[in-house]
């Protein structure tokens, strides 16, 4: 699910905003049903349109919303966390599993059999804020 171009044919965008990253990403790629699809996104100022977002999230089984600025103070700093962009998750959930990790992808291995062509299994690391490291 792809919601952010950051560098495409050669060039940097991390200094475009981020209305203009992802219209160039919609523009330039096409969807492929089941391997490569736009992430769903909505554009809103309202808080009651936000928390219609948030409960639509949590009933397809979502972790949360990543809400972001558009243009203003909406360029991608890596590595950098801001306001810019904010994970807004369900404070609780029913099913009380409501506890989440956030990850990152590390590695992964290449399919075999019925899986070529397609990674099977992943590698996933978590952030030690102690050591500034995976």
């Amino acid at each position: 699910m792809a919601f952010d171009c950051l560098y495409f044919n050669g060039r940097s965008l991390l200094e475009e905003t981020f209305a203009y990253r992802r219209k160039a990403l919609r523009e330039e790629l096409g969807e492929v049903e089941g391997k490569f699809m736009f992430a769903q996104a909505s554009d809103t100022s309202s808080f009651e349109d936000l928390s219609m977002y948030l409960d639509q999230s949590v009933k397809d089984c979502c972790e949360g919303l990543m809400v972001k600025t558009l243009t203003v103070n909406s360029t991608y700093q890596p590595s950098k966390r801001s306001f810019n962009w904010l994970k807004l998750k369900k404070d609780y959930l029913e099913t009380s599993l409501g506890d989440s990790v956030d990850l990152v992808v590390v590695g992964a291995d290449c399919g075999s059999g019925r899986r070529t062509g397609w990674y099977s299994s992943f590698l996933l690391a978590c952030w030690n804020e102690d050591t500034e490291t995976f």
